[in-house]
């Protein structure tokens, strides 16, 4: 078979995995949420105001995301039903984007404002991506990008 082919079986293999990590949750009360999640939260955030929760699955498990406002951000925590974090999302103040993106978006869609920006990182800090809503030209996109600025995923929201 040839090279192409099996680059394009791959990335579809990979889009359809990072589909299913991106999957939408159903809105649960805090009494639906498992112990181990619950007490794993509070321990973690225990300034957390306005906590809303959500039941998803990702990648064939349940997974429970806590949405949350601390010390004025808001946070988007995946943790799976032991408690462990999985991923943190936390919203970002557009104008404090370091240099790398803000520049690589303003390449590549020099008409773009960007609305709206979140961090990425696994629990231990690890860097995953950033992910920047742009208005461009009148339509609304959401872009994926590395640590460097390399644009990873354009998509139109």
């Amino acid at each position: 078979m040839n090279k192409q082919f099996w680059i394009t079986v791959i990335l579809m293999a990979l889009s359809l995995a990072f589909g299913q990590a991106k999957a939408s949750g159903t809105e649960v009360n805090k009494n639906e949420i498992p112990k181990a999640v619950l007490e794993a939260f509070q321990k973690t955030y225990p300034n957390a105001k306005e906590v809303e929760f959500e039941k998803e699955t990702s990648k064939g498990k349940t997974v429970y995301e806590v949405e949350f406002k601390e010390s004025d951000r808001e946070y988007e925590v995946l943790f799976d039903a032991d408690g462990v974090i999985l991923q943190i999302e936390e919203t970002l103040d557009v104008k404090s984007l370091p240099e790398p993106i803000a520049q690589a978006i303003s390449k590549a869609y020099p008409k773009a404002t960007i609305e709206d920006a979140e961090k990425i990182t696994k629990p231990d800090g690890t860097f995953i991506v950033y992910e920047v809503e742009i208005k461009n030209e009148g339509k609304k996109l959401e872009l994926e990008l590395d640590a460097n600025g390399k644009i990873l995923k354009a998509e139109q929201d």
